[in-house]
């Protein structure tokens, strides 16, 4: 028992006694029923995780089958000379569509940035603009995003 002293202004000191609560035991669960319990718990997140990569190889595939629609159906490195600007595909049709605007004033988007400028030669895998502050600035074609 726990003794605590009560003390009011009007009564004086009285003692107080508790009686201490008892604690709830706690349902003991045997070594093995925690295992089979954990167990279960791993299989559904095995299957959950399994669901999750079937789901995953399905879009990749889509996704791939989209990369070679746009490349014509030709695998990468497909055939000898193949490469950016070499035959028909996106490289060629980038600049065929640049040699139309030389020496005229673009704004290309890149992985690294927006560049404006004068487009003033056209490579095989690169294009050189000239920018207004009289920079020269070389692009790899691979790092376009858009050309206006």
């Amino acid at each position: 028992m726990r003794r605590y002293w009560n003390r009011s202004l009007d009564e004086g000191c009285k003692e107080i006694t508790v009686r201490k609560k008892k604690k709830r035991k706690k349902t003991s669960y045997s070594i093995w029923s925690k295992f089979l319990s954990l167990r279960r718990k791993l299989i559904r997140s095995i299957a959950g995780i399994r669901l999750q990569i079937a789901r995953l190889n399905e879009r990749l595939n889509a996704l791939q089958e989209q990369v070679n629609g746009l490349r014509g159906g030709a695998s990468p490195g497909a055939g000898p000379g193949a490469g950016p600007g070499a035959g028909v595909g996106p490289g060629s049709s980038i600049i065929a569509f640049l040699r139309g605007r030389l020496n005229s004033r673009v704004t290309v988007e890149t992985t690294a940035g927006t560049i404006f400028g004068t487009l003033i030669a056209i490579g095989e895998d690169y294009v050189q603009i000239a920018e207004p502050n009289g920079s020269i600035v070389i692009i790899p074609l691979r790092s376009f995003l858009s050309i206006a």
